[in-house]
Formats: structure tokens, C-alpha cells, sequence
């Protein structure tokens, strides 16, 4: 969660890292610029009270939400730690609830149900579902299109099928972290 300035830029710069975002993207590139609106709404959120934090606070969430409609993303402030990647956006929906860890990745078509807790280094595959109450360990990825219905609090697993299972015992380990 964001506490000051300083954690702000932390949490940019790693999500700036895990998106690959460099050059001109850095304007133009959509999922960047979802993710630097909801860094900032959550800094604005958690750190700041003024009339000025206010006004910027409700700029930053009319952005915030035309960016939600035009990509599909519907990811709320304060739900994923600092490292979060999508390379794909599309119909990427997680309730308000949602905690997760750092470095986590989510890809298209996957839906987060109410009050799922998730650990650091999670990868969400595209088109899974992860039903309310769930919590995840460390590590664990969650296959396509699998249905998580019930919780897996150990780590580096890998979860797949409907409802989903542990197939390996491989978990997210490889990922170079940010």
C-alpha cells in the first residue's frame, strides 16, 4: 500500500519496469497509463487531505475510469502490490476487496471474486476465475480458464482445470522480479 511520496515513485517505477515501458510509450501506451492513475488515486487515497489532493483526486479518477471503459481493465486502487504486469488488456475485472502481493501478473479475461487474498509472485492465466474467499500462496499460477473455488495457501503451485487442482508443484519462481 502506498504511505508517502517516496513509496509512489517505488511503486511507478516498478510497474513501469514490469510493463517494459520505456521511450515513447511511456505517453502513449494505455496499460501504463491505467496503472499510473491508479498508483496516483492511491497515493492521493491513503497520503493526502487538502483542497488541492481533492480536486487532483477527482481528475485522476475521471481519467482513471475513461481509461477502465476504453481498455476493459477494471482493476480498483489498493488491490496489488507494487510490480503488478498486464501485457494484455480486455475484460480484466477484480473486485475492490482483492489483496494481493507484489509482482504479480494478470493476463486478459480473468476475473477476481469478492475478498480473494493472493500472495506475492501470483500469475493470474487468461479467462481465470477465482471465486470469493480464495486465498493464494506465494508463488502460485493459476492456469486458463481454470476456476479456483476453493484455497491453495501453498506455494509455488500451480493450479489448473475446473474446479482448479495442483498439477505441479513448479510454481512462479522464474520471473525476474522488479
Amino acid at each position: 500500500m502506498i504511505a508517502s511520496k517516496q513509496d509512489l515513485k517505488i511503486y511507478l517505477d516498478a510497474d513501469r519496469r514490469a510493463n517494459h515501458i520505456s521511450g515513447l510509450s511511456l505517453f502513449f501506451n494505455k496499460t501504463w497509463r491505467y496503472l499510473k492513475y491508479m498508483r496516483k488515486i492511491e497515493y492521493l487515497t491513503n497520503c493526502r487531505q487538502g483542497k488541492l489532493s481533492k480536486i487532483l483526486l477527482l481528475w485522476y479518477r475521471y481519467k482513471f475510469r475513461n481509461l477502465s471503459v476504453l481498455t476493459g481493465i477494471s482493476i480498483p486502487p489498493n488491490t496489488f502490490g507494487k510490480g503488478l504486469y498486464i501485457p494484455h488488456y480486455g475484460a480484466i475485472v477484480v473486485n475492490d476487496t482483492v489483496r494481493f502481493g507484489d509482482n504479480c501478473v494478470i493476463q486478459n479475461g480473468v476475473n477476481v471474486s469478492d475478498k480473494v487474498w493472493g500472495g506475492q509472485h501470483c500469475y493470474l492465466g487468461a479467462g481465470a476465475k477465482i471465486l470469493i474467499g480464495v486465498h493464494l500462496g506465494n508463488h502460485t499460477i493459476v492456469g486458463a480458464n481454470a476456476v479456483v473455488t476453493k484455497s491453495f495457501d501453498e506455494e509455488n503451485v500451480v493450479l489448473a482445470g475446473v474446479p482448479a487442482r495442483i498439477i505441479s508443484h513448479k510454481g512462479f519462481k522464474d520471473r525476474k522480479t522488479v
